[in-house]
């Protein structure tokens, strides 16, 4: 199987879909959504993490489903990466998130960059349930940052913003518009580079972009090359260019 029907293959089985289940995240699985248990996804990955951080990474890439089907190898080939995304995960409230994970997810993996994009499904819990609220969502995303700051300063924690949602996810427009704001000003306060990975992604709308969206909310290919295209960019004014795999090529033109 080719890496590409494999990334796609994962991503179905993996993708989130807003349903009915109000025990469940915001977005599930729209095709298979009885078929993964989110609570036991969610330990076998951070049990996976424990094992990974035996050897030393670098760049850290931290969040749900955009980052858990975000194919580092063949997007970023010769970074030096590890890939903590959960499909499904929340900031933090509650018993799961990325909140309760940061040793396995941040610490653990000798970060020198971390990329942390979430938040999406907290916002689809408030769109859906009228709760959390914003500032709720917004106070746990607070704390996830001031620990990472905190512990590890000398660590470049770039906040990401959320990308934008259309089709059956267009209702989340007016709540990620207004949460994007929210993380820049925490990305401010904190001293941390915001990516703004919006406007770049959305039509004249302000809706995701068709040709960039595989069901509303989840990225196609053509939109994980943009997004990496902007995470080399980023890496690259940071200065991560030494943070190069060990014995992988530099250049990233295989994208």
């Amino acid at each position: 199987m080719s890496a590409e029907l494999l990334r796609n293959e994962l991503i179905v089985i993996l993708g989130l879909a807003v349903t009915a289940v109000a025990s469940e995240p915001a977005t599930q699985p729209a095709s298979r959504p009885a078929a993964i248990d989110w609570a036991k996804h969610y330990y076998r990955r951070v049990e996976q993490f424990e094992r990974e951080n035996r050897e030393k990474r670098n760049i850290v890439l931290v969040g749900s489903s955009h980052i858990e089907g975000f194919m580092q190898d063949r997007l970023l080939p010769g970074r030096r990466i590890v890939n903590r995304g959960i499909s499904s995960d929340r900031i933090g409230i509650g018993e799961r998130g990325v909140l309760h994970r940061l040793e396995q997810s941040v610490f653990d993996c000798n970060p020198g960059i971390v990329f942390l994009e979430n938040g999406v499904n907290d916002l689809g819990e408030l769109w859906r349930h009228g709760t959390p609220s914003l500032d709720e969502i917004e106070a746990c995303y607070r704390e996830v940052v001031r620990r990472i700051r905190e512990r590890r300063p000398d660590v470049k924690l770039v906040i990401v913003g959320l990308f934008p949602t259309r089709d059956r996810f267009a209702g989340l427009k007016p709540l990620i518009v207004q949460f994007n704001a929210r993380l820049e000003k925490i990305a401010a306060d904190f001293g941390c580079p915001f990516m703004d990975v919006y406007a770049p992604f959305a039509d004249d709308q302000g809706l995701l972009r068709q040709d960039l969206s595989r069901d509303g909310l989840h990225l196609t290919d053509a939109g994980y090359r943009l997004w990496a295209d902007m995470i080399d960019r980023t890496l690259t004014q940071l200065g991560a260019d030494q943070l190069s795999a060990a014995g992988s090529p530099t250049s990233r033109s295989a994208r």
